[in-house]
């Protein structure tokens, strides 16, 4: 099972970390692991880095975009795909600072229609991966 976690970057931070993107999937990791005692500062880097999630643009453009699809089903900010064939089940979470993406592939369906905004960095921190999901 993968886990993503899914940011929507700031423009000129995703311009300047285009080409290292090391640095950046750092910088989350670093903000996954700080403690309780030091949320504040958590919450400040990240507000350096990323930008809020738009729940309802991300709520509509997935639920437009499966929309005749059997195999996708949605509550709330909740999003499922479950398709047989593929044998894949994945399960997105919008969240108002990331999106989550479970999943039983490396390669979700999801990640067809998310990566058409330019802005969303991908974290696996399990497994130590990370990228741009436009350029999947």
């Amino acid at each position: 099972m993968r886990t993503f976690h899914i940011f929507n970057i700031d423009k000129s931070i995703a311009l300047l970390t285009k080409n290292d993107t090391y640095q950046l999937y750092n910088t989350f990791k670093k903000i996954k692991s700080l403690n309780s005692s030091n949320l504040s500062l958590g919450i400040n880097l990240y507000e350096q880095v990323a930008l809020p999630i738009k729940k309802d643009k991300y709520n509509k453009f997935l639920f437009k975009s499966y929309g005749d699809s059997d195999f996708y089903y949605k509550f709330k900010n909740d999003h499922t795909y479950y398709n047989k064939y593929r044998n894949e089940e994945s399960h997105l979470r919008v969240g108002s600072a990331f999106l989550k993406l479970e999943s039983n592939v490396s390669n979700p369906d999801f990640f067809r229609f998310l990566k058409k905004d330019h802005y969303l960095f991908a974290c696996d921190f399990d497994n130590c991966d990370y990228f741009w999901l436009d350029t999947i």
